[in-house]
């Protein structure tokens, strides 16, 4: 079983590094290039965005030692959805890579940690999570003044 599970995720390990080396489409979400990430995070990093909801990062190593930028959604969805993530947590990705803003990462259609799922995008790519409008500043859905 060890073997197998340590072939598994050597397998998916080189199918990221070549993935990491072709080019990224520009800007948008391109659910033909998805891919399977497996790692261990090595960071979580919270990004402030301009209509003041914080967006989930992380920095994935693979089993080849490649570090690998992913970007979740937004902590709000990712929180309401009764996940988190931590330094050291094994976790598997399936996303797509996009250059967007001047950097490239994956943006994660699904993450799997611990044998729960949490879905972010559809299948087209689309979010899964409410986006932001003027009567609901950080999209959870409750009507109320930007927080500041």
């Amino acid at each position: 079983m060890m073997k197998h599970l340590a072939l598994s995720s050597f397998v998916l390990s080189l199918a990221a590094t070549i993935a990491a080396a072709q080019a990224p489409p520009s800007g948008r979400y391109d659910p033909n290039v998805e891919a399977t990430y497996a790692g261990v995070v090595t960071s979580v990093i919270s990004f402030a965005g301009p209509d003041g909801n914080v967006g989930v990062h992380l920095n994935l190593k693979t089993a080849t030692g490649t570090i690998v930028k992913v970007h979740l959604g937004p902590a709000m969805f990712v929180g309401m959805n009764n996940f988190s993530f931590l330094a050291d947590d094994s976790i598997l990705v399936r996303g797509a890579y996009v250059s967007h803003d001047g950097e490239v990462a994956i943006w994660a259609r699904q993450v799997s940690k611990a044998g729960r799922t949490l879905t972010l995008r559809g299948s087209d790519g689309a979010p899964r999570w409410t986006q932001a409008t003027a009567e609901d500043p950080d999209g959870c859905g409750v009507s109320h003044d930007r927080v500041q």
